[in-house]
């Protein structure tokens, strides 16, 4: 049974690797170029394949160019993955290449290959469009348990929890495992490790956790989908004390199979609020770079920080797309303490439509926490387009618990429904946290620009812009709260009442310009759907999931790749 492991011992070994990562050299189109030594022995497996004639090749043999075979080759490929593996060698530069196009009934394995640049590589051959498609079941796609790991690289496969899909004709029952498990024990190590054009679906989630070290571990251009469980916690990842690297991966409606209603709940798959697109726990050295999070259980990306302070730190989070789902950001959640997350760097992201199609059936729209923080920025991203008037518990940023030194900078809020753009909570003490350049533009159906529930106590407002279309006295709300006791027994908060404050007060408290009204009129208020136009294709969030989805190697399509997608949205803005 999947359930999330939280390791209560700190590693102590030091990520030495975090600015600066090796890496392999990219085709035009960004994938990596794998070229195999003179000592590589590479197997073929094809579904027209034998075991008992198949044939290792050398690559004087097949040439430069392995991943398509020179055609006066007649190839001897094996049947099945389990037999080519066998011919292949520990710590050498062995390639196992799958064809493009086939089927098969079985997990992968690896082992330990040579260098960073002469890794164990398993990876798709052929010219057909289709990745090769292993169906699990209710088995791991891949277990690595322990002992170290190094030299690894896993590229354009497919990996199919089958017998859990309920819409394939193979579906038996919700029973299975996650589908990427690691475990690295203390005084081992993880080392340069690449999953690059894969996906996952329908497993339980995927887990990488251990005590061990972990340097130069990379998931690029991957896809989780579908992922969910019925009698534990599911997300589409799930690590803890793990130091990697998300980059360009699409992560879509993990942790669920069903939206949750009274007649439908965890059991059979339903939303939770226990179920998440990621999941990371005392997180360190982690960057998530040009990914795209869509229909999450619930939190897109949850960090939590329990060993007390400093347990999460040096993440960074950039340029990244969230569609959806119910909460884009924690960090953090469970466990209180100050100061538990130390130097998180949130820089041009893009949330839009954040609790659109509400999983869990609750009324959240919640673009960022930040919560026991000491240190940080957020800066450069867009809150947008929470258009639902039935989701009324809405916020852009809400700081929370005891935090100091994070800097709130050149941020834009626009267009959301029932919101207050930034919370500045009343709990916990802040100190030197500095509010400075945003954006801040509501139409009528919003909320308070600065909802303040406490004081302006360890805050500093410097040259933000506001702009409210029911008018100037919205800037700010002061909120009586409800006390301690009932804040601790309701899952949401929900203040007792509030005062509304007019710009002129405000800028008299904060000692900001008198000139910070903005000119909404400029704002195109960009979507998916104007997105999905500008490209003649259907308007629609469905179209674009759609088309996202299908995504891979051989239909790489750089229009859906975040960096442009959002680009488009930011320059409405």
């Amino acid at each position: 049974m999947f359930k999330y492991v939280f390791i209560i011992i700190v590693p102590l070994l030091i990520f030495s690797i975090f600015n600066v990562q090796a890496s392999l050299p990219k085709t035009p189109e960004g994938w990596s170029i794998f070229t195999p030594s003179e000592e590589s022995l590479i197997v073929y497996v094809s579904n027209n394949g034998n075991d008992d004639t198949a044939k290792a090749y050398t690559p004087k043999e097949l040439g430069t160019s392995p991943l398509t075979p020179p055609q006066h080759i007649t190839l001897r490929p094996f049947k099945t993955f389990k037999a080519a593996f066998k011919k292949t060698r520990k710590n050498k530069p062995d390639w196992i290449l799958i064809k493009r196009g086939d089927s098969f009934f079985e997990s992968i394995n690896v082992k330990n290959g040579k260098s960073l640049t002469e890794p164990f590589l398993v990876a798709a051959y052929g010219e057909k469009i289709k990745n090769p498609i292993f169906n699990t079941g209710a088995n791991n796609a891949l277990q690595i348990c322990c002992h170290s790991s190094e030299n690894i690289a896993i590229q354009g496969l497919d990996f199919y929890a089958h017998t859990r899909d309920p819409k394939s004709h193979s579906y038996l029952s919700p029973d299975g495992d996650v589908g990427i498990n690691i475990y690295v024990s203390e005084n081992n190590i993880i080392k340069n490790i690449l999953f690059e054009g894969n996906r996952f679906k329908f497993y339980k989630g995927n887990v990488i956790q251990g005590l061990g070290e972990f340097k130069n571990v990379i998931f690029r251009r991957n896809s989780f989908l579908d992922n969910y469980a019925t009698d534990s916690h599911s997300a589409g990842l799930y690590t803890a004390n793990v130091s990697l690297t998300l980059e360009e991966n699409i992560f879509d409606h993990n942790g669920w199979l069903q939206r949750a209603s009274k007649n439908i709940d965890s059991t059979k798959g339903a939303a939770t609020i226990y179920n998440h697109n990621t999941y990371f726990a005392n997180a360190k050295y982690v960057k998530f770079i040009r990914n795209i999070f869509i229909r999450s259980s619930s939190i897109h990306n949850k960090w939590t920080a329990n060993e007390g302070i400093h347990s999460s730190s040096n993440v960074i989070i950039k340029n990244n797309l969230y569609i959806d789902g119910e909460i884009g950001i924690s960090a953090g959640g469970n466990k209180t303490g100050a100061f538990r997350f130390k130097n998180y760097q949130i820089t041009d992201n893009v949330m839009l439509n954040i609790g659109r199609s509400q999983p869990t059936n609750r009324t959240l729209g919640w673009g960022l926490e930040i919560n026991d923080w000491d240190g940080g920025i957020v800066k450069n991203n867009y809150f947008l387009n929470q258009v639902s008037p039935q989701v009324n518990n809405t916020y852009g940023i809400n700081i929370s618990g005891t935090t100091k030194n994070i800097t709130i900078e050149n941020n834009t809020f626009n267009n959301l429904h029932n919101a207050n753009a930034i919370i500045l909570s009343a709990k916990g003490v802040k100190q030197n946290n500095l509010i400075t350049n945003n954006k801040l533009s509501f139409n009528k159906n919003g909320g308070a620009l600065i909802k303040v529930e406490k004081d302006l106590t360890g805050y500093t407002f410097k040259n933000n812009q506001y702009y409210h279309e029911a008018g100037k006295h919205k800037i700010f709300a002061e909120t009586t709260t409800k006390p301690a006791f009932l804040d601790r027994i309701m899952d949401i908060f929900t203040p007792i009442s509030h005062n509304d404050t007019n710009l002129t007060t405000w800028l008299n408290l904060t000692n900001e310009s008198d000139k910070q009204w903005l000119n909404d009129s400029k704002i195109e208020q960009r979507t998916i759907e104007s997105y999905q136009l500008s490209l003649n294709k259907k308007a629609s969030i469905d179209a674009f999931i759609k088309e996202i989805r299908n995504i891979s190697i051989m239909t790489w399509d750089k229009r859906y790749s975040t960096e442009h997608i959002n680009k488009y949205i930011k320059q409405g803005y």
